[in-house]
């Protein structure tokens, strides 16, 4: 079977990190959002996978390319005028013969993709959707299913009385052809607000398949970051591909203080006095003495100077943080970046 990554979009809740650096490319511990789900795909044994683009496609394939170097089949659909999730699973119809397994490209997860295919088949479903338990549903899809498992209602972002559950959907579909009747083509038509009402109404089998396994959308800064901070804290599987494996480097300085959880790529120079602490810095950054970075992700070839302190904070490529700069928590700072010495965001 084949699978569709939906990954076209802009992403404009992630600017500025998505100016320069087209979504399945964000850096997770340092490898590319995408190669967490192609991982994922091939461990289920999905190797041939389509990819929706839009978006800088031309960046994805230079590093993807057909796929070979990752033991996938990777074919690309670049879409002129974005045409929105269902859309794009309608473009994709002369490639789709058969049961398709869709996947949000926002989406880091561990759910295992085989089980989903499995329960799926094992009811006769159309549509399974793949859902999981949040905190606080309003951001998300609600899925209310009964007591089979059948869905029997989807509710949009709700509000106030329209939130009666907190199982969302997880950005996984497994779908048959015959959904493709109700897509129109060269139309923008979305999943959630366009397709599935019509299953429900039509009664088409349409049933959830409850996962429990670790789940992030990476939609807001918010939510990028601490994917970092999941995968330092093993929440979620390193990619293990040959064809791109990353190397880190402890510096063994001891003048240079690193906390164990922390990825410090191998081509980074690390100068005396640094501390830090549950981080990722990214290739070719300079850190220079008596900086000091906590809960960060530095993105590749950026130079955080003497005694600057970055704090629960993202900073993109080829940024210069000044001597004595201090950057607090939640803030970002987009490619290029120049903070003057002794700044204070």
């Amino acid at each position: 079977m084949r699978a569709l990554i939906l990954a076209g979009g802009l992403s404009s809740g992630l600017v500025p990190l998505t100016l320069n650096t087209p979504k399945p490319l964000l850096p997770i511990g340092n490898y590319p959002l995408l190669l967490f789900q192609l991982y994922q795909l091939k461990k289920a044994g999905i190797t041939e996978i389509i990819l929706s683009l839009s978006y800088q496609p031309r960046a994805i394939r230079q590093i993807f390319d057909d796929g070979s170097n990752f033991g996938v089949i990777l074919r690309y659909h670049v879409e002129s005028t974005p045409v929105g999730t269902a859309g794009a699973f309608k473009v994709a119809e002369h490639l789709l013969d058969d049961t398709t397994l869709v996947i949000n490209g926002d989406v880091l997860t561990e759910v295992p993709f085989k089980q989903c295919v499995e329960a799926h088949r094992a009811r006769k479903a159309v549509v399974t959707i793949a859902t999981c338990s949040v905190a606080n549903p309003t951001a998300y899809g609600v899925v209310e299913v009964n007591s089979k498992g059948t869905v029997t209602r989807f509710i949009e972002r709700p509000r106030g009385k329209q939130v009666r559950a907190n199982t969302i959907n997880a950005g996984v579909y497994v779908l048959e052809p015959e959904v493709l009747q109700w897509i129109p083509r060269n139309t923008p038509f979305f999943f959630e607000r366009d397709l599935f009402p019509i299953l429900l109404e039509r009664k088409v089998p349409f049933v959830a398949t409850h996962v429990e396994e670790y789940w992030r959308e990476i939609t807001r800064p918010y939510g990028y970051l601490q994917s970092n901070m999941d995968f330092l804290d093993s929440k979620v599987a390193t990619p293990q591909f040959v064809a791109l494996q990353k190397r880190n480097h402890r510096p063994d300085n001891p003048l240079v203080e690193v906390d164990e959880s922390s990825l410090i790529d191998e081509s980074c120079m690390i100068k005396p006095g640094v501390q830090i602490e549950r981080s990722v810095i990214g290739c070719n950054c300079r850190i220079e003495e008596g900086a000091a970075i906590r809960n960060s992700v530095i993105w590749p070839g950026s130079t955080i100077q003497r005694n600057a302190q970055v704090s629960g904070s993202i900073v993109g490529r080829a940024c210069m943080v000044g001597e004595g700069a201090s950057i607090h928590a939640g803030n970002i700072l987009g490619d290029k970046s120049c903070l003057t010495s002794h700044s204070r965001i």
